[in-house]
């Protein structure tokens, strides 16, 4: 009642929900939901292929109740995403045959410092080669990129 009044939103996400409903209740406000649930949708996020398909927003603040059941009680249980394998493990397998393929300052960079990689224009001809595909920065290649 006191968050009506004050003019807030409320959502809350309950297991079995569809990602639009979660979508909505994101973008309430105040969102109410388990542990679980915010970890679960945060690695789900973290595997999509589009920004179409996130649910959370950004991450501001949170009131955690029971925060000693989470840190303590609950830490050894790892949040772990399961289920048989889809076309992505095709993707991961054909990407791990061309990788050792690749040849350091002719295909890409290494920046120590940064620690990340650079992908020369030589490295994208040379994965399209591999591919056989004509652009790899085309709409439907554009889930490719994510392998690299």
């Amino acid at each position: 009642r006191v968050h009506r009044f004050l003019g807030l939103e409320v959502g809350v996400i309950l297991s079995g929900m569809s990602p639009a409903q979660r979508r909505v209740a994101y973008n309430a406000d105040i969102t109410y939901g388990t542990n679980n649930e915010f970890g679960f949708d945060y690695l789900r996020d973290n595997m999509t292929h589009s920004l179409d398909d996130l649910v959370q927003r950004g991450h501001n603040f949170a009131i955690v109740d029971e925060v000693d059941s989470i840190l303590i009680d609950e830490a050894r249980t790892p949040l772990i995403i399961s289920g048989p394998a889809d076309a992505s493990s095709k993707w991961y397998a054909e990407f791990a045959r061309i990788a050792p393929l690749l040849k350091k300052d002719l295909h890409y960079e290494v920046d120590i410092k940064k620690r990340t990689i650079g992908v020369h224009e030589a490295g994208v001809e040379f994965v399209e080669d591999q591919l056989g595909i004509d652009n790899l920065y085309e709409a439907a290649n554009s889930p490719l990129v994510s392998y690299l």
